[in-house]
């Protein structure tokens, strides 16, 4: 039976035991302490002798977000100005120098191309018409 072959069952059986090392170490380290703080902070809260506390905790953490924030606002502001205008005049000379360069070249050459076409297109129609 493959279940039982030595082979089969310790190589499942050592990638299992990774597989929950590295999970258990993933609850300890990251999950567990999350969950005690929260725990506590639930504790304290309902005790309601920390209320206070927390009260000037909050406020204080508020005033803290709001000015990060706040200066992140006005860095992000400044930093979309400046690529708004440089993205603008690349796209401008961008523009100027593909119509210059390359487009110009090929609208003489279609304009040349219809040109010949309709000559031709007269040249034939006049010789059917002579027929």
């Amino acid at each position: 039976m493959p279940q039982l072959d030595i082979y089969i069952a310790m190589s499942q059986v050592f990638w299992f035991t990774i597989f929950f090392l590295i999970f258990y170490i993933v609850v300890v380290r990251d999950i567990l302490p999350v969950l005690a703080r929260s725990i506590k902070l639930r504790k304290k809260k309902v005790s309601g002798a920390a209320s206070g506390s927390l009260d000037d905790e909050v406020t204080i953490i508020t005033g803290q977000t709001a000015k990060t924030l706040e200066g992140s606002l006005k860095d992000s502001r400044i930093l979309l100005a400046e690529v708004s205008a440089e993205s603008s005049s690349w796209l401008d000379s961008s523009m100027k120098d593909a119509n210059d360069n390359t487009l110009l070249g090929i609208n003489k050459i279609y304009i040349q191309t219809i040109g010949e076409l309709k000559g031709r297109s007269f040249l034939i129609e006049d010789a059917i018409k002579q027929k």
